[in-house]
């Protein structure tokens, strides 16, 4: 075997381990399991198991029969065409298939006029043989070998050492971070624990209260406030507005030790598209966990902020950020972008640009760690 090809299949047997090596250490490192690229559902995260092991044995499989003798066709190609015309009124035709298929016919027709032609086309000595194809390190010139070599190296050695494991500001922003349609219901079964249909947990708590047809949503969040926390006389029921009720709410949503629900932001998010929750838990406490961006939307006197989180279907390239706004007495802090922060508030919803926006009045905006589900899936 040549000094180059054994170079180039040693390339070939680096490459196959880069590959395979890469798959594992995503795999093993926790990246992938960590939720930051793929949802943690599926089956997509073993294949990269599965396919960085494959390529390993088929590399060292490829090392270990490197010195194996390729089999031989023939040294040379003989195209023999061999007609004997012997007049004798016999034809004898033999076509033996040679070592490399090659095809050697003798036709002797006997007529007694004895003819003899020989054809032998000997092209072992100038055609090299069988086409062998070796893949496009071997085929190529050197040129062509490099740009092979670029092109399955480089991106993916990148893509592991440089890619960042979360967004920038700038990729939430490009996702509509700012361009939120709260009207959007389509998904709010799905990602939202208030749900104003599971009438089970209402029940068990209380008998069902009378519905008050003519009692309107509070605006005032202070007024609700007072109003659902304000214990009933004894012998009352528990006010209702619509079907959807305290109870339910206390049911299906944990509270901190302080009393304020906690809530994520997509399922604040969702709330804006049903009145009956909105006429709930406005002028509730709310605590979540999100990270935060500058307000640009409807903030004219600085008082806002932004907080979202993103939600991921399968993976990261699908990943949508839920966002709402958050809104100071005063000016708002300054938080460096992306900042984790813990926001306490009241809930209060607002028209704004023809839609329902639920706005958190802050109390309280610290700095929080990272949540151990960057991702809501």
């Amino acid at each position: 075997m040549k000094s180059s090809r054994i170079g180039i299949h040693l390339l070939s047997v680096l490459l196959l381990l880069l590959w395979g090596g890469i798959m594992l250490y995503f795999y093993s490192s926790g990246r992938l399991a960590s939720g930051e690229y793929l949802a943690r559902d599926g089956w997509f995260r073993p294949m990269v198991l599965v396919a960085g092991i494959a390529l390993c044995v088929l590399a060292l499989f490829n090392l270990a029969t490197m010195g194996a003798k390729e089999a031989d066709c023939c040294d040379e190609d003989h195209d023999h065409d061999h007609d004997h015309d012997h007049g004798h009124g016999h034809d004898h035709s033999h076509d033996h298939a040679g070592c490399c298929g090659h095809d050697h016919s003798h036709g002797h027709g006997h007529e007694h006029g004895h003819e003899h032609k020989h054809v032998h086309a000997h092209e072992g000595k100038t055609d090299p043989g069988p086409s062998h194809a070796h893949g496009i390190l071997e085929d190529s010139g050197p040129i062509g070998r490099l740009v092979a070599i670029f092109v399955l190296a480089v991106p993916v050695s990148y893509a592991a050492m440089r890619s960042p494991d979360r967004f920038s500001a700038q990729t939430a922003v490009n996702k509509g971070v700012y361009s939120q349609n709260y009207a959007d219901t389509s998904s709010a079964r799905q990602y939202s624990r208030v749900k104003t249909d599971d009438k089970a947990t209402s029940a068990a708590a209380a008998p069902a209260p009378p519905q008050v047809a003519d009692a309107p949503p509070a605006t005032a969040a202070g007024d609700l406030a007072k109003e659902v926390d304000a214990a009933p006389p004894a012998g009352a029921q528990t006010k209702s507005y619509g079907s959807f009720t305290l109870a339910d709410l206390k049911a299906q949503v944990p509270q901190s030790k302080e009393g304020n629900f906690l809530l994520e932001v997509p399922e604040i998010y969702y709330t804006a598209g049903d009145k009956e929750v909105q006429s709930v838990l406005a002028g509730q406490g709310v605590e979540t966990i999100a990270q935060v961006l500058p307000e640009k939307v409807n903030n004219p006197d600085g008082k806002r902020m932004r907080i979202f989180r993103l939600l991921m279907q399968c993976c990261a390239a699908d990943a949508r950020p839920f966002s709402i706004p958050v809104e100071f007495e005063a000016k708002a802090p300054e938080f460096k972008d992306m900042t984790w922060v813990k926001v306490t508030g009241t809930m209060s919803y607002k028209s704004e640009g023809g839609q329902t926006v639920p706005v958190l009045l802050a109390t309280s905006m610290v700095e929080s760690a990272e949540p151990d589900n960057k991702m809501i899936y």
